[in-house]
């Protein structure tokens, strides 16, 4: 399980770099992209064990509010997602 406390703050992403982990079976990766709008973050996750750019396998991906919100759902998101990707 991916806990909050694990996730950067949301200053670190203000930067434009990802931030990338593992959990038992799952990569992620977060990062602030710019929509046509405004910013927002991105959550991407994956079956390990490639890295982002060379996986093979199917890349699952979620968008989230630019907040302190929009991360928790980002962390929600990618606990949910384990069991489908990592099963």
């Amino acid at each position: 399980m991916i806990h909050e406390k694990e996730i950067l703050s949301l200053n670190f992403y203000s930067y434009g770099k990802p931030f990338t982990g593992s959990d038992a079976g799952m990569r992620y990766r977060i990062m602030m992209e710019k929509g046509e709008e405004e910013k927002h973050l991105s959550a991407w996750c994956w079956k390990e064990p490639f890295s982002f750019e060379n996986t093979r396998e199917e890349i699952f991906h979620k968008e989230f509010p630019m907040s302190e919100e929009g991360r928790l759902e980002a962390v929600a998101w990618l606990n949910d997602m384990h069991g489908q990707v990592a099963g």
